[in-house]
C-alpha cells in the first residue's frame, strides 16, 4: 500500500505511520486551499478533504491522507478540532472528526484578530515547534494527549471506514 500524505508536519505523518505500520508513506507539500486558521468544523473538514484529494494527485495507484487542526465555535466558547480524509485509489472518500477541547479566552481571543492558534501557542509556551510536537492539545491536557495522538485518533477512523467499506463488498 503507498500512500501519500499532505503534509510535512511531524505530528501528521507520525499519526499515519502508527496507523499503517506496513505501508509506503510519502510526504507532500499539498495546500489545503482554506484559511490558514480553518474557523469552523467545515472549513477544518473541507482542508483536510483537499489536503487529501491533492495528495493522491502525486503518485499513480496510492492513498491520499488529509489532515487538518483548526478551531470551532459552539455559544461563546471556541474548541480544538480535528478532521482527516482518506482517498483511495478508486476515488473513495472517507472522513472524520475527533476529540474537541475549549480553549481558554487568553488563547481563543487573538484568533479574532487573524492569528494562528500555532503561532499563539508558540509565543505562549515558548516552544517554537509545538505544531509539531505536543500542540495546544498537548498543552492543555497536561501532556496527556498529544497532537500526534489526537490525529493518530482520527487515522484510525479513516483506517477502520475503508477496511470495512473492503470487507463489505
Amino acid at each position: 500500500m503507498n500512500i501519500v500524505v499532505g503534509s510535512h508536519n511531524k505530528a501528521k505523518v507520525a499519526a499515519v505511520q502508527r496507523i499503517f505500520t506496513t505501508a509506503t508513506i510519502r510526504r507532500a507539500d499539498v495546500a489545503s486551499e482554506v484559511n490558514a486558521q480553518p474557523k469552523s468544523d467545515k472549513e477544518t473538514m473541507q482542508g483536510a478533504i483537499n489536503r487529501a484529494k491533492a495528495s493522491k494527485q502525486i503518485e499513480e495507484d496510492c492513498y491520499g491522507i488529509g489532515l487538518e487542526g483548526g478551531i470551532m465555535q459552539i455559544d461563546n466558547q471556541w474548541f480544538l478540532c480535528n478532521w482527516g480524509a482518506l482517498v483511495t485509489p478508486s476515488d473513495h472518500l472517507y472522513i472524520a472528526s475527533g476529540a474537541r477541547i475549549p480553549l481558554p479566552d487568553e488563547i481563543a481571543q487573538p484568533l479574532f484578530n487573524g492569528r494562528e492558534l500555532g503561532d499563539i501557542m508558540k509565543g505562549w509556551t515558548n516552544i517554537p515547534d509545538i505544531r509539531h510536537h505536543q500542540g495546544a492539545i498537548g498543552i492543555f491536557t497536561d501532556s496527556h494527549v498529544s497532537r500526534e495522538d489526537m490525529f493518530t485518533h482520527v487515522v484510525k477512523l479513516l483506517a477502520g471506514q475503508a477496511q470495512y467499506h473492503r470487507n463489505s463488498k
